[in-house]
């Protein structure tokens, strides 16, 4: 599957790690192939600006699109013309496909660019696999993901990455 490779980028270390990506799912695997699904909003309260044509969710809110669900405390949707461009959560902003999690304070979902950037203190798990950096970026048309750690205290990418079960492999 062409999609496998999504996270490939987060995983440098793969080589030397060898059995940590042996396993059959990647983060986010497949989560582009949703986008063209509706997409469910639920929250506390819902409020429209007709004039700046922005939806403002507040309060536990829970977006799903497919496989991918992003809950956050605060969500502003762009929808200029009555078409849904833009999708910015603040606020403890955790998207998970059915096999990940990512985690950050901020996140936005780019609905014509295909694109998930969260940034902050991001952390990215799989399993018992943790990454840590400052910014996600998912391109779900091209099948990537970019963690990096600009601005960080040690400006580098850091995690954890469970070895597998390497028997009958």
């Amino acid at each position: 599957m062409i999609r496998r490779a999504l996270i490939a980028g987060l995983f440098a270390l793969a080589a030397a790690a060898g059995p940590v990506l042996a396993q059959d799912k990647t983060p986010f695997s497949g989560l582009g192939d949703d986008s063209d699904k509706p997409i469910h909003v639920s929250a506390e309260t819902q409020q429209a600006d007709f004039e700046a044509e922005t939806i403002t969710y507040e309060g536990n809110v829970r977006i799903e699109q497919g496989e991918l669900v992003l809950r956050a405390a605060k969500v502003v949707a762009e929808a200029p013309q009555s078409k849904l461009t833009k999708v910015t959560a603040s606020g403890d902003v955790i998207v998970t496909s059915k096999d990940a999690t990512a985690r950050a304070p901020l996140g936005v979902y780019d609905i014509a660019a295909r694109t998930i950037r969260l940034t902050g203190d991001v952390i990215l798990t799989q399993g018992g696999n943790t990454l840590k950096g400052t910014e996600l970026l998912v391109d779900l048309k091209a099948g990537t993901a970019t963690l990096t750690a600009k601005g960080s205290a040690t400006g580098r990418v850091e995690g954890i990455l469970q070895p597998g079960d390497t028997k009958g492999q």
